[in-house]
This record gives structure tokens, sequence and C-alpha cells, in this order.
């Protein structure tokens, strides 16, 4: 994978520098189940995902294959920084759903049981900001595809109690061949995004590695 590089306190902050071995998931679009990590094709491209701890931050990447370029093709990270897996969003739940054109990108956050948009403007986008609370992100398109790094401070993943876990889910749309692919797959959701809704039904994250 090569990775977004961008500069941090005078020095390139790339995350190569980070040992990744095999991605934590890897998804064939147009496929029906998540696949092995050297699983190659799929009617749509592949989607690779991969989590890892470098000293004070946490790194997100994504690389999506997907050589037919949509506005509107997205992937959806959710958080539950807990790890209470509550039946809803609740205010310690977060949302990051980043298209393609990074610009009409949107932040959610849990509030009583409902997803609220920063300022509770439902017509908040993220324009040309990269950065929030606690959060950067760097993106680039190709043509035979788009990748995403998204570099978390460590705090997101230090809320959960002794014995919890913060809990993650993944949502992929990729307009051709017009499909929602989603991690973990969820018995009870009658449509892909109904994952979004629902952190007891996101998966126990364990990092591991870094300094």
């Amino acid at each position: 994978m090569k990775a977004i590089g961008y500069q941090a306190s005078g020095k390139v902050d790339v995350l190569t520098d980070i040992e990744l071995q095999k991605p934590i998931l890897t998804v064939a679009l147009g496929g029906d189940h998540p696949e092995q990590p050297d699983h190659r094709g799929g009617p749509g491209g592949v989607v690779r995902l991969w989590l890892a701890r470098w000293e004070e931050s946490v790194y997100l990447a994504a690389e999506i294959e997907d050589s037919t370029y949509y506005w509107g093709d997205d992937l959806v990270i959710s958080m539950d920084t807990r790890g209470d897996a509550s039946p809803a969003p609740d205010h310690d739940d977060f949302q990051w759903y980043f298209r393609r054109m990074i610009d009409s990108s949107v932040v959610f956050r849990g509030q009583n049981g409902k997803w609220q948009p920063p300022r509770d403007d439902p017509d908040w986008r993220l324009g040309k900001d990269r950065e929030g609370g606690g959060w950067e992100v760097r993106t680039e398109n190709r043509p035979a595809g788009w990748s995403l790094e998204l570099k978390f401070d460590q705090a997101y993943f230090r809320e959960a109690k002794a014995r919890d876990l913060p809990r993650m889910a993944f949502r992929v749309f990729d307009d051709s061949p017009q499909g929602w692919y989603t991690w973990p797959q969820a018995a009870g959701a009658v449509q892909p995004t109904m994952l979004e809704r629902r952190p007891d039904w996101w998966t126990p994250v364990r990092l591991d590695g870094g300094p």
C-alpha cells in the first residue's frame, strides 16, 4: 500500500513508518462476504483497511479499488469509544462519513439515539477542512481508485472502561456496481445502512503494536 504523507511538526508523518502486515479487513466489491486478505478481484474491485497505533496516534488507512469515479462513493467509519454497545447512537459514539469528493463529507456524533451533525446543521459539510476534534484526514484520488488515511488522537481508544474495548464498524458504497458493503456482517440488518445506527452490532477492537 502507498500511504499518504503529510507534514506534522516539521517532519513527514506517514503510515508506511508503521510495520503494516496484512489488512484487518478485505472486502470484494460486488461480493457477498468479507474475503481473505490475499483475495483479488470482484466485479467492483477490492477494499482494504489497516488500523495501527504509533506513538500518541492511531492510524486507519483504506485503499479502495474503483476505476468508475463517482463523487458520492463513500467510506463510513463508526466508533463506540466507550465500548458500551448501546442499541442507538450515544454521546460517546462517532461517525465519519467520508465521500470520494472529500469536501462533501460529514462528521456526526451520537445524541439521544440519533446522529447529530456539527452545530445541529443538517447542511453542514466538511468543505476545505481536513481535521476536527482529535482527528485529521488525507485522501488521494487516482484513475484506479482512491485512498484515505484517518489519524486519530489515541484518546478515542482510551475511553473504554476496564474489560471493555472500543467498537468499530465500516460501510462502503460503490456506485458501480451500485452496492453497499459492511463489516461486521449484521444478521439483523434489513438494509446495510442499519449497521451505522446500531453500536451494539459493531466489533470490539484491540490495538497492538507501535512504540
